[in-house]
C-alpha cells in the first residue's frame, strides 16, 4: 500500500504536467476503468481525479436554459436588479460624505451640496455653521446605512426567494421526468448519480442564476460608476493608479485557477473517505470474516493524511494569493498618495477629492475580482445544468398511445403471441414465445439461470416492451392499454424484498393509496403477518429501518405478501419469492401465498418441485425459448426435461420439497 508521502508526490506531479482542466484535476491518459472503486482494500480511484466533463449542448443552449427556468420570474428578477441598483449607488456614498467633511465642513466653509436643496429654512440651517454641515452630514450618512442594509436585507431574501423557488421546480421537473424513464435509462444512473442530479445539480444550477445575472451586474453597474467618479475627478490620477491593477488581476487569476480545482479535489477526497467508511461499516461483516478491518483502517488513514498534505498545500497557494493582494493593493495606494499629494501641493486636486479617489480606486478591485469569479462558478454551473439537460432530453419509459383507453374490468386473461425480446439489438432474450394463462389460474415458469424467466414477467408487467409479437390482455394489446391504468393490475412479489425506511404500517399501506388502519391489518392477517407484529413494541408503528434491516427475511417477505394483498389485484407476479428464505422460514408463509393467489391469475418463478407441481401450469424455459408446456401430469407423460428433472429429485429421495438447481438442468442435456 502506498504511504500518504507517496500518494501526495504523484499529485504534486500531475499537478505540475499541467493535469488541471476547468474546475478538476483530470489525468488525460487515464481509461474509464481507472475511476472505478472496487471494494477489498483497493479503492484504484485516483483521488479526486475524473474524466472531464464534456459538453453535450452548447452553452448557448444552456444559457437559453437558464431564460426558461425564468419564465415566470421575470418581474421578480427585474425588483432584484433595482435593489442592486440601490445598494451598487449606497456603497458609493461613504466616501462622497467623507470628500465633503474634509473640503468642506474641515475647511470651515458652507457644504457646497446644499446649493441643491430649495432656499428655505434646511438650507439655511445647513449653511449656518461647519458644526451643522457636520450634524447634517452625519444624519444623511445614518440614513443612507440604515436604507443600505434595509436594502441588503431585502436583496438577500429576494435571492434566497427566488433561489429555492426555481431549485424546488427544476427538481420537481427532473424528478418527475426520471421517474418516467426506462428502467434500461435509470440502470445507466446509478442511485448516488440520481440523488447527486436531483439534489446537488439543481443548487448548482440554481446558484448560476447569481453568477450569470445577479453578481456581474451589481458588480458592472459599480465598476462603471467608479470608473465614472475616477475620471471625472482626475484622468491623471486615474491612468497612474490603474497601470497596478492589471498586474494584481493577473495573480489573482493564475492563482485562482489553480487554487479551484485543488478545492474541488479535496472536496472528492472528502467525499471518497466518506463513501469508504459507508461501505466499509456496511458490509462489516465481509471486511470482518476476511480479516481485512486493519487494511481499511490503514487505507483511510493514509487517504486522510494525504488529504491533510493538500489541505496544506493548498494553504500555502492561498497565503500567495493573500500576498499578491497585501503587495499590490498597498502599492496601488502609494501611488495615489504620491502622485495625488503632489498634484494637492501643487493646488492641482483638493484634499478631499484624493481621499475619496483613494477610496474608489480600491472599492473598483472588488467588482473586477467578482466578475472574474463569476465567470470561473459560471464554468461549474454551467456543467451541472449540462447533466440535467441530458436527464430531460432523454425519452420517456414507453409514453402512451394517442389513443390508448383505459381498463374498466378486468378478468385477467393473459396471452403471450411469439414473444421476443433482447435488452439489446443485437441480442436474443426471448425468441417465439407463445402461452395463454386463463383468468384466475396459476403458471409456474421454470428453467435453468438466464433463461429469460425474469424477462418474460417483466414483460408481462410492462417493465419493457416486447420488440416483436405481442401480449394482450383479456384479448387487448397491453400497448393500447394506458400504463397507469395496466400497472394497476398487476401486484408483484419480489425475491429481493424491498421495504421503505418507514413504520410497518407504512409499508404495507403502500400497496393501496388511502388505505385505512383496518385494511391493513385485515392485510396483515391473510399474510400471517400480524402474528409477529403484535409482538413487537410498537406494533405497526414500528420503525423497521432501512430495507427494512429490523426484520427477519420470513417477516419481511409476509410485509412484502401483505403490501401485494391491500393491493387486491388481478394479476399476481412472484418472482422466486421464497428462494431466499430456510425450509421452516418458507412453510411459515406458505400459507399467506396461497391466501394471496386465492382467484388470481398467478405467475410464479419458482425452483421448488413442491409449488411448481400444483400450478395448472407449467412452462419451460431454456435459452429463451418455450420447450415444453402444459400441467405437471402431463409434462411427465411428455418424458421430456421436466420428467428428467423430477426423477432426479424423486432418485435423490427429495421428494417434494427439493430444489431446481442449474446443475440439475445441465445434467438432463438440452432438448
Amino acid at each position: 500500500m502506498k504511504s500518504s508521502r507517496q500518494r501526495f508526490r504523484e499529485f504534486i506531479n500531475r499537478v505540475k504536467q499541467g493535469h488541471l482542466r476547468g474546475d478538476r484535476l483530470v489525468d488525460p491518459h487515464a481509461g474509464p476503468s481507472e475511476y472505478q472503486r472496487p471494494m477489498g482494500g483497493g479503492y484504484h480511484t485516483r483521488g479526486g481525479y475524473g474524466p472531464p466533463h464534456k459538453f453535450k449542448f452548447s452553452k448557448q443552449r444552456l444559457v437559453g436554459e437558464y431564460a426558461l427556468m425564468l419564465r415566470g420570474y421575470y418581474w421578480a428578477v427585474a425588483l432584484l436588479l433595482l435593489v442592486v441598483l440601490g445598494t451598487s449607488l449606497i456603497t458609493l456614498t461613504p466616501a462622497f460624505v467623507l470628500k465633503l467633511a474634509i473640503d468642506d465642513v474641515f475647511a470651515g466653509k458652507p457644504l457646497s451640496i446644499a446649493r441643491l436643496l430649495p432656499v428655505g429654512g434646511l438650507r439655511h440651517w445647513i449653511t449656518a455653521s461647519p458644526e451643522h454641515g457636520l450634524a447634517a452630514l452625519v444624519i444623511g450618512l445614518v440614513i443612507v446605512e440604515v436604507l443600505g442594509v434595509s436594502l441588503s436585507w431585502l436583496r438577500v431574501l429576494a435571492v434566497q426567494r427566488l433561489n429555492y423557488k426555481l431549485a424546488a421546480t427544476l427538481r420537481q421537473r427532473l424528478h418527475t421526468h426520471l421517474s418516467k424513464l426506462s428502467l434500461a435509462q435509470l440502470g445507466d444512473f446509478r442511485t448516488g448519480g440520481i440523488i447527486s442530479r436531483i439534489m446537488a445539480d439543481t443548487d448548482q444550477i440554481v446558484g448560476g442564476i447569481q453568477n450569470s445575472i445577479i453578481t456581474p451586474a451589481g458588480a458592472a453597474l459599480r465598476m462603471i460608476l467608479i470608473l465614472v467618479i475616477l475620471i471625472m475627478t482626475s484622468w491623471q490620477l486615474f491612468v497612474a493608479a490603474v497601470v497596478l491593477i492589471p498586474p494584481l488581476i493577473l495573480v489573482h487569476m493564475l492563482i485562482f485557477r489553480r487554487l479551484r480545482p485543488l478545492w474541488r479535489n479535496i472536496q472528492d477526497d472528502r467525499s471518497m473517505l466518506s463513501a469508504r467508511v459507508s461501505d466499509m461499516y456496511a458490509g462489516i461483516r465481509v471486511v470482518r470474516g476476511f480479516r481485512r478491518e486493519n487494511t481499511e483502517l490503514a487505507e483511510f488513514g493514509a487517504r486522510q493524511h494525504t488529504m491533510v498534505r493538500k489541505q496544506y498545500y493548498t494553504s500555502i497557494l492561498g497565503r500567495l494569493l493573500a500576498t499578491g493582494w497585501s503587495v499590490f493593493v498597498p502599492a496601488i495606494g502609494i501611488v495615489i498618495l504620491w502622485y495625488g499629494g503632489t498634484m494637492v501641493l501643487k493646488h492641482q486636486m483638493k484634499v478631499g477629492n484624493l481621499v475619496m479617489f483613494q477610496y474608489f480606486a480600491l472599492m473598483l478591485l472588488g467588482p473586477i475580482t467578482q466578475m472574474i469569479d463569476s465567470m470561473q462558478a459560471m464554468q461549474q454551473n454551467l456543467g451541472s445544468l449540462d447533466r440535467v439537460c441530458d436527464v430531460l432530453s432523454q425519452p420517456v419509459d414507453m409514453p402512451d398511445k394517442p389513443d390508448a383507453k383505459g381498463l374498466s374490468r378486468v378478468e385477467g386473461r393473459i396471452e403471450l403471441c411469439h414473444v421476443g425480446f433482447g435488452y439489446r439489438d443485437d441480442q436474443i432474450v426471448l425468441d417465439g414465445v407463445e402461452l395463454t394463462i386463463p383468468a384466475g389460474s396459476t403458471l409456474a415458469i421454470v428453467g435453468p439461470s438466464g433463461s429469460g424467466k425474469t424477462t418474460l414477467v417483466n414483460l408481462i408487467a410492462r417493465f419493457y416492451d416486447v420488440r416483436s409479437g405481442a401480449i394482450k390482455l383479456d384479448g387487448r394489446d397491453i400497448r393500447d392499454i394506458r400504463l397507469a391504468d395496466f400497472r394497476r393490475t398487476i401486484a408483484m412479489v419480489m425475491q429481493d424484498v424491498f421495504l421503505f425506511d418507514g413504520t410497518i404500517e407504512e409499508n404495507i399501506g403502500f400497496g393501496r393509496r388511502g388505505a385505512n388502519h383496518d385494511d391493513i391489518v385485515r392485510a396483515a392477517k391473510l399474510a400471517n403477518a400480524d402474528g409477529f407484529i403484535a409482538e413487537l413494541e410498537h406494533g405497526y408503528e414500528t420503525q423497521i429501518g432501512e430495507r427494512g434491516n429490523k426484520l427477519s427475511g420470513g417477516q419481511k417477505q409476509r410485509i412484502s405478501i401483505a403490501r401485494a394483498i391491500l393491493a387486491d389485484p388481478p394479476i399476481l407476479i412472484l418472482d422466486e419469492a421464497t428462494s431466499s428464505l430456510d425450509a421452516v422460514s418458507e412453510r411459515a408463509i406458505q400459507d399467506s401465498l396461497q391466501q394471496l393467489m386465492r382467484n388470481r391469475t398467478t405467475i410464479i418463478i419458482a425452483h421448488r418441485l413442491s409449488t411448481v407441481m400444483h400450478a395448472d401450469a407449467i412452462a419451460v424455459l431454456v435459452d429463451g425459448r418455450l420447450v415444453e408446456y402444459g400441467n405437471h401430469a402431463s409434462l411427465i407423460q411428455q418424458a421430456g426435461m421436466y420428467h428428467a428433472m423430477f426423477s432426479q429429485q424423486a432418485s435423490a429421495g427429495a421428494g417434494h420439497d427439493g430444489v431446481l438447481t442449474d446443475e440439475m438442468w445441465r445434467s438432463v442435456g438440452q432438448p
